[in-house]
Order: structure tokens, then sequence, then C-alpha cells
């Protein structure tokens, strides 16, 4: 049985500043960063650009915003909890 590697799939070249800056880093940063963590240089790329995609990326697909009343109610119409007074209810979502 032989194992092979797992493919490689779509890739980038990074380039290391001279100096650190406010959008870069140099190799004494990432240096510092693997002796600290562990991690390789690639698992610290992928580390910080997961934490930007988690950061500036929405993690569900937009909506057209809050719902009107006609769907409100229809919602109230459709919901099995629609005979239940509104005093047995705690808080409200709407």
């Amino acid at each position: 049985m032989t194992l092979t590697a797992e493919k490689q799939t779509e890739g980038f070249l990074l380039r290391l500043r001279k100096q650190d800056t406010p959008t870069g880093v140099s190799n004494s940063t990432i240096e510092k960063l693997m002796e600290t963590t562990g991690l390789s240089k690639t698992e610290l790329a992928h580390l910080a650009l997961r934490q930007m995609a988690d950061r500036y990326l929405p993690r569900y697909e937009l909506d057209d915003g809050p719902l009107t009343t006609a769907q409100s109610k229809a919602i109230r119409r459709a919901s099995k909890a629609t005979d239940i007074p509104e005093e047995r209810f705690n808080e409200r979502l709407l």
C-alpha cells in the first residue's frame, strides 16, 4: 500500500516585509510566532486568514431585513402557539 500526499489545491505566494507594518509582518515576527505557538508558517497563515474570515465575512446568507407586518401576522396565524394567551409568554421575539 502506498500513501500519497494530499493533492495540492490553489495556493499563493506570501512575501514577508523587511520590517513589520500595519498590514504586514517580517520574517523575525513569523519566527517568534512559530516559536511561541509551535505552529508552522503555513499553519500561522491559515490561522490568521481564518480569524480575518470570521471577523469580516458573514456566516449566513444576508436576508431582506426585518419582517413586514403582513409577514409577522402570517407567521402568527400559522403558529401552533396562536391559541396561547399573551400573558403566558415571558419574552417576545419581535
